[in-house]
């Protein structure tokens, strides 16, 4: 009968001490955050800036070279069709015609010059490039006037990543000083040459696009600074792991680190794509798969891990 006492304790030790065990087990070894692997619909998207404008503007040209006056017009103030923009100085305006002829400003008639220049069409005064008693030139514009009826967004696109854009792409366009957080565009036009454009000191190759806009408020003014995100494509059933859960070996294989019931796992894996949010993975990792987070601090594959609690 004591035998069996004996035994019978001796057993329940025994699975006590399995029990404490496995508990230690498990509390033991270095805590991880995991990432599970889903596949899902990516957006691959292009982000680039830039400034609202009017899609429709008219710029103001003289007929010949003239004088201003006084200007009654500043960037940003509204005007209708035959608003006076500036006076000419009439006098001063036949001394700068007789000059270039070669001639006395009094054979210069009066009814040459036109007193006062005016807005052909109406809307917004975007530019005026004139100031009192500056002489004005034929070949370039003395006033931009924008119509507010259509709005763009003006960008410039980094060469490497001009290759996957085109004309009729969906892009959204966002800007600290807007009402709504975003609204919704369409790439218009693209450039056929490119730019140099300074960064600091630096240049880099730029062309130039825009995205005209298909809605519009108050808060939309022309010069605001814009930032635009066009959809360059789209792919279903994708797995993508976040930048960070990469590494790469001694022998340039990119690598993550699976958690598989209480270890870590070396996994080789071969990427694609690169997104906003992290790397295409097209093998080497499966749906449901545990990705762990800082995977720099696991020392090898193979040491037990636990899951950090949620």
């Amino acid at each position: 009968m004591k035998k069996y006492i004996s035994l019978i304790a001796f057993t329940s030790i025994l699975i006590t001490a399995i029990i404490l065990l496995g508990q230690n087990l498990k509390s033991s070894g270095q805590e991880v955050t995991v990432y599970e692997v889903k596949p899902r619909l990516v957006k691959q998207t292009v982000t680039c800036t830039g400034r609202i404008e009017a899609a429709e503007s008219e710029q103001v040209y003289v007929k010949i070279p003239c004088v201003a006056d006084e200007i009654f017009v500043s960037p940003g103030d509204k005007v209708k069709k035959g608003d006076v923009l500036f006076s000419v100085d009439v006098d001063a305006t036949k001394q700068v015609i007789a000059a270039a002829a070669g001639i006395s400003p009094t054979m210069v008639p009066d009814e040459q010059i036109k007193k006062d220049i005016t807005a052909p069409v109406g809307g917004e005064v975007s530019s005026i490039h004139v100031t009192k008693g500056g002489t004005i030139d034929t070949e370039n514009p003395c006033a931009v006037i924008s119509s507010n009826s259509s709005l763009q967004v003006k960008v410039s696109i980094q060469e490497n990543k001009l290759k996957n854009i085109r004309v009729g792409q969906a892009a959204v366009v966002s800007g600290t000083a807007f009402s709504k957080d975003e609204y919704s565009g369409v790439v218009s036009y693209i450039s056929t040459s490119a730019r140099q454009q300074y960064v600091g000191t630096m240049t880099e190759t730029v062309v130039d696009a825009v995205i005209t806009l298909s809605e519009k408020d108050d808060s939309l003014k022309p010069g605001l600074s814009a930032k635009s995100v066009i959809l360059v494509g789209s792919q279903d059933n994708c797995m993508v792991v976040p930048y960070e859960y990469v590494l790469q070996d001694e022998d340039n294989n990119e690598y993550v680190y699976l958690y598989k019931d209480g270890f870590c796992a070396k996994s080789v894996i071969k990427t694609g794509k690169e997104f906003s949010d992290g790397l295409q993975v097209l093998s080497g990792l499966n749906p449901g798969d545990l990705v762990i987070e800082n995977p720099d601090r696991i020392p090898k594959s193979g040491v037990r891990v636990r899951l950090s609690p949620r």
